[in-house]
Formats: C-alpha cells, structure tokens, sequence
C-alpha cells in the first residue's frame, strides 16, 4: 500500500477533530481547524454565519500540505464532518451552505471533479445543488444541507462508509 510522502504519517480519515484556535473548543463563526488526530488538515476561515445564527456558509478551507499531498479525494469526508459536527454542537443551526471549487488533479478534469462532488453532496441530501463553469475553467459545485432527520440518516451513513474516500 501506498503511504504518501515519507514526511507524514499514513493517515486514516477516522479521528477528525474540529477545534478553534490555539486547540480550544470552537465558537461559531470563529476560524475552524480541522484535524487528524494531532496533524492539522485544513483550516476555514471565514466560517459565515447568517440568519441570526441559524444558517452557516462554508467556502473553500486551505488545506494544510498533508491534504495537498494526500491522493484520495478527502474534501467531502471533511465536508461532511463539518456538519456532524455542527448539527451536534450547534442545534440552532439548521442549514449548512458552500462553495466548492478547489481543483482535485486525482479526479480528472473540472467536469469530473463537479460532477463526483456533486454526487457526494447528493447522497446526504443536499438541496439546491449547482454546479456553475468559471472562466478559470473549473467548476464551482453549491447548495444547502439542510438539518432533518432524513439528511442527518444519509450524512451518518456516509461518514460510516469511509471507502467514499
């Protein structure tokens, strides 16, 4: 098996944290930094927060140079643990928007990333999905997941079939 650059360990995908700065508890609306285990993946800065604190607006996170290294697809797994992780801390929240456009060079072209993004968004419900062409060529996938029993149930199982990865 393939472990990726020797300058990291191999990693599993299977203890991701969400923190705030400085390992602290996270607040809404703060800088968001997600982890494995100890090793830092990424970080969302700004994490919107809109209508009075019940919807929240992700756009792209920058990942750290493990995620840039990292060949499996992992954006989504983070995606969607950003919103377990939000609908168990957060309850007033009830909708989890983004913007997503950041070139993948394992998926193929910009049609293909769009189109395997889209399909991940779709399995956990998401709603109002789009995917709009940019004139850097790539594609940016959108839309809302929504917090109901029905999307919760499909983002749990997702997040328990980590060969999605």
């Amino acid at each position: 098996m393939d472990k990726g650059p020797s300058h990291w360990p191999y990693m599993s995908f299977t203890n991701i944290r969400i923190k705030g700065a400085d390992d602290a508890s996270y607040r809404l609306g703060d800088p968001m930094y997600v982890y494995d285990g100890e090793v830092l993946l990424a970080i969302l800065d700004p994490v919107q927060v809109l209508n009075d604190g019940t919807h929240v607006h992700i756009e792209p996170f920058t990942p750290t140079q493990v995620i840039l290294d990292e060949r499996r697809h992992v954006g989504r797994l983070i995606f969607f643990e950003i919103c377990a992780f939000i609908s168990e801390h957060f309850p007033q929240v009830l909708a989890i928007s983004f913007a997503f456009a950041r070139p993948i060079e394992t998926l193929g072209g910009p049609a293909q990333q769009a189109g395997s993004r889209a399909a991940a968004m779709e399995r956990i419900g998401v709603e109002d999905l789009r995917i709009t062409p940019v004139t850097s060529g790539a594609h940016v996938v959108s839309g809302t997941w929504a917090y109901n029993e029905r999307n919760l149930a499909a983002l749990q199982l997702a997040l328990a079939d980590r060969k999605s990865t």
